[in-house]
């Protein structure tokens, strides 16, 4: 009886670790880095050949980056920094080599349902946030601050409203791919349940008051247009254009926007001018927090941007391997998205999904947060695993100028003379 329910634990680790990310940050988080760490061991001491992948190569440029910045510093303590990130990179492996579809369907529904507590737990958040030590277990704690009351922005279980926002536009994509699925088949009950629930996603995302949040939102509801229809989902971006002065109103915290925007320039010239300093290694993770309150006496964690947060973070050595891996993972999206070849069961899933990590990286840096960096590694490596079986002709430009011409625009126009005459 207890091997057998050891042997299901240990068959749905991965499963059960993304869930526990979700409801008891603290221990999904420590249960990915030992497993990782754990899988790294056995993987060399089996004598394993590692097939170098974009994501392998830029976590293993960001190790290189994490000692360099420890010697070059003189900082021992941030080894810490360059031991996560072997954590990751055995996730990274220990994912990539297991199967695909069983990943992926287990971490799209996990992170639907995760996004449904997160909202669940809007009404009693504040209860939750003044219980101190049950709150640090449940991630209802805003990181950074004590004693806050009536705290109206939702939390989640993310410690910060911006790394929840996070997780939950993480959702809305993975659930707006099995919306777009299910209406296609024309299955319109699941559909009708999942728009209450895309309802859902929306109020809270709403709710986050995450500028950058909201703005994601509607480029996701912008890329599942495209998929869709091509000539309604150009008649959408127009209206989007066209009513910017309506959604500037709706946007949370609107008013505030310029006053934020200016803070955020002025920590990204700071953030510059710490990267001018250490250019080659950076200042790691560890380092950013203590280097910019010596610099600049100012108490600010990260960038507040990912790709300056990376090159501050990890210097020129992992900024640069940073760009080559977005711009492979461009021109993959890209060919994979226009060709007609292959399997595209999950493209919608990873067309959705993978931009959220770049979107929210323009006005804040949620990677910085190991639970969300954890789980996107996870959606990366089976990104890769998906992508290394296909083969994607390199004639981009090609499938743009087709896919371009199969827009019905010569049949709309007839069609509007018509109703003219």
């Amino acid at each position: 009886m207890i091997n057998t329910i050891l042997n299901k634990l240990k068959k749905n680790f991965t499963e059960i670790s993304i869930f526990l990310c979700f409801i008891l940050p603290p221990v999904g988080i420590a249960l990915f880095v030992f497993s990782g760490w754990h899988y790294l061991h056995q993987f060399f001491k089996q004598g394993k050949r590692i097939h170098l992948s974009p994501g392998l190569f830029l976590i293993s440029c960001l190790f290189v980056s994490s000692l360099g910045a420890a010697f070059a510093m003189d900082d021992y303590s941030y080894f810490l920094v360059s031991a996560l990130l072997l954590a990751y990179f055995g996730l990274y492996l220990k994912i990539k080599n297991n199967s695909v579809k069983k990943t992926i369907y287990a971490f799209k529904w996990i992170t639907i349902l995760g996004g449904i507590y997160f909202y669940s737990l809007y009404p009693i958040q504040q209860v939750l946030m003044n219980q101190k030590v049950i709150s640090y277990f449940m991630g209802t704690v805003l990181i950074g601050h004590s004693n806050v009351q009536h705290y109206e922005r939702l939390m989640g279980s993310a410690y910060n409203p911006n790394f929840s926002v996070a997780l939950l536009l993480f959702g809305l994509s993975f659930l707006l791919a099995e919306f777009h699925k299910n209406f296609r088949r024309m299955l319109y009950r699941k559909s009708a349940l999942q728009a209450v629930i895309i309802g859902m996603f929306i109020h809270a995302i709403y709710l986050t008051e995450s500028r950058a949040g909201f703005s994601i939102m509607l480029i996701i509801f912008v890329l599942v247009s495209f998929r869709w229809n091509k000539l309604w989902a150009s008649l959408f971006v127009l209206l989007l254009g066209m009513s910017n002065h309506v959604i500037f109103n709706w946007m949370p915290r609107s008013e505030q926007l310029v006053e934020s925007t200016g803070i955020r320039k002025e920590i990204w010239r700071n953030s510059y001018e710490l990267w001018q300093d250490h250019s080659l290694f950076g200042v790691t993770a560890l380092g950013f927090y203590k280097e910019y309150f010596y610099h600049f006496n100012e108490r600010i964690p990260h960038a507040h941007n990912l790709v300056i947060g990376i090159f501050t973070e990890y210097g020129a050595l992992g900024g640069v391997a940073f760009v080559i891996v977005v711009i492979i993972n461009i021109y993959k999206v890209a060919s994979f998205y226009l060709s007609k070849a292959g399997n595209k069961e999950h493209l919608d899933v990873f067309l959705l999904s993978l931009p959220v990590m770049l979107l929210t990286g323009v006005f804040d840096y949620v990677l910085y947060s190991p639970q969300v960096a954890i789980l996107a590694i996870i959606l990366m490596a089976c990104w890769d695993k998906y992508t290394e079986q296909l083969h994607l002709n390199p004639r981009v430009m090609y499938y743009v100028k087709k896919w371009m011409s199969s827009i019905p625009l010569k049949s709309w126009k007839n069609k509007k003379q018509s109703t003219r005459m």
